[in-house]
């Protein structure tokens, strides 16, 4: 494993992340499993692991507690987030921390982010003090490094960090190749080396569709090199290489994803013909990917309780198909996602917990009314 020096801590370029860890047929985190992925994790050299207040419905921390609780406390760094949209008063910041040590099983979080910050949100941070709070944890031995992540545009990085540079000590932003031309990821990325901010990577192959590029063209291009890599890899070491980043964070699922990646991250950079095949896959992918959703699932407070990432899975994985697929229903595959589409009441919840700033309310008519299309046509 490769590593990143901060402050005399030893990072592994590579981090688990907790947000999608392996599920039992219940819907709940398998223990067991996800176990053997945190004790190969460390054996391995993974030191970074990563969780948060809202990840799998409020029950990532009680894992990572359990999980970790077998290794000696100085053998990873764990990081954790505060989520300040759940946040009333300032007294809400000091109940969730205490709440976190106690489901992580900690005294201390090696790293600590103010999470998922966003056009507006600078407001309710200086309302609730949020910055003086936590630094006044770090002070305490409660935190040892702080930052924040940012689902924004550069102007706001820029102006949440000239305000608060001095006291975050590093940032986590969403950077992957796809992101960097059709999105704003290369500009923030800039303003982060700007301010000479040591950056965490969060959603380097997009929610998985890097991994599986939803284009037979992309994938095609990707496999011309030659290398025999796989997609995950492209998108992993395009992360990875751009100067300074601390450490890429990657969701696991399943032990062969875990041990892939750690394969990834001991072996060669980009080439330049990789690179170039980069490039031309993402004009293709351009075209395919209608959603640019990344399966965050931070919409999954939705009264309706409409399963908004699967729906747009499957559209995309339709859109890429041209809409017809011979081995089965398309409208079929929609309809049996229940509720969908049809059962949004506008109420904009989800909206405002999107970090990709989705129109989601538009999007779910717009796709249920292209099924019903293709019902109509036999699709």
């Amino acid at each position: 494993m490769n590593y990143t020096d901060f402050h005399g801590k030893q990072i592994s370029r590579l981090g688990f992340g907790m947000m999608r860890l392996p599920m039992d047929e219940n819907g709940i985190i398998d223990y067991e499993k996800g176990q053997k992925m945190i004790d190969t994790a460390l054996a391995k050299g993974i030191t970074y692991i990563d969780t948060a207040y809202k990840y799998h419905d409020g029950e990532s921390e009680n894992f990572v507690g359990e999980a970790l609780s077998r290794h000696p406390r100085d053998s990873y760094c764990l990081a954790d987030k505060m989520p300040c949209w759940l946040c009333e008063t300032a007294d809400d910041l000091r109940k969730i921390f205490e709440d976190q040590l106690r489901k992580c099983k900690t005294d201390y979080f090696d790293f600590y982010l103010i999470h998922s910050l966003g056009e507006g949100d600078l407001e309710a941070v200086e309302k609730l003090q949020v910055v003086d709070y936590l630094s006044k944890e770090k002070a305490a031995g409660r935190i040892h490094h702080l930052g924040a992540s940012f689902h924004c545009g550069p102007d706001f990085l820029r102006e949440t960090l000239t305000k608060y540079g001095d006291c975050l000590e590093f940032i986590q932003l969403q950077l992957n190749y796809f992101d960097w031309e059709n999105g704003n990821a290369k500009d923030v990325y800039k303003v982060a080396r700007e301010f000479d901010k040591p950056i965490v990577v969060m959603e380097p192959i997009r929610g998985g569709m890097l991994a599986n590029p939803l284009s037979e063209k992309a994938c095609q291009i990707l496999n011309s090199t030659g290398t025999g890599a796989s997609y995950a890899s492209y998108a992993l070491r395009f992360a990875n290489e751009l100067p300074g980043v601390l450490c890429t964070l990657s969701g696991m699922s399943e032990l062969s994803q875990l041990e892939e990646n750690i394969e990834i991250f001991q072996g060669p950079t980009l080439s330049e013909a990789e690179k170039q095949a980069v490039d031309d896959a993402v004009k293709v992918l351009q075209a395919d990917i209608l959603v640019p959703c990344t399966g965050c699932n931070y919409c999954y407070e939705c009264p309706q309780e409409i399963k908004i990432p699967d729906i747009f899975k499957l559209y995309n994985e339709a859109a890429s198909k041209g809409f017809h697929y011979i081995w089965g229903s398309l409208s079929g595959q929609y309809n049996a996602i229940t509720p969908n589409g049809k059962d949004c009441i506008g109420c904009g919840n989800c909206e405002s917990h999107c970090p990709q700033k989705i129109k989601i309310i538009e999007k779910l008519k717009e796709i249920d009314n292209k099924y019903k299309e293709l019902a109509e046509i036999g699709e």
